[in-house]
C-alpha cells in the first residue's frame, strides 16, 4: 500500500470504530440515574440486606459492583440515618 492509502484506511477504520459510541452518547439508551433513582436503588439496597443477603448477592442483583454497592449504602445510612 501507498502510505497515504495505509493513512486513509486506517482514518476509516477509527471512524467506523468511534461510530457514535461516546460517553454520553444519548443513543445508548441508558444514561444516568436520576437522585431519585439512585435513591430507591440505595433503599431497595438496604432492604436486601436488612432481609439477609449478602452484599455480594444484592450487588449481583442490582448489576452493580460490591465497591459500589457498598457506596450507596453509606449514602442511604448518611442522609437518613439507620437504626438497627
Amino acid at each position: 500500500m501507498i502510505p497515504s492509502e495505509s493513512q486513509n484506511a486506517m482514518e476509516m477504520a477509527m471512524a467506523d470504530a468511534g461510530g457514535g459510541a461516546g460517553i454520553g452518547d444519548e443513543t445508548s439508551g441508558e444514561g444516568r440515574p436520576t437522585p431519585a433513582e439512585t435513591a430507591t436503588r440505595g433503599l431497595r439496597i438496604l432492604e436486601r440486606l436488612i432481609a439477609g443477603s449478602t452484599l455480594a448477592e444484592v450487588a449481583a442483583g442490582e448489576g452493580l459492583s460490591p465497591r459500589r454497592a457498598r457506596e450507596l449504602v453509606a449514602e442511604v445510612v448518611a442522609q437518613r440515618g439507620f437504626d438497627p
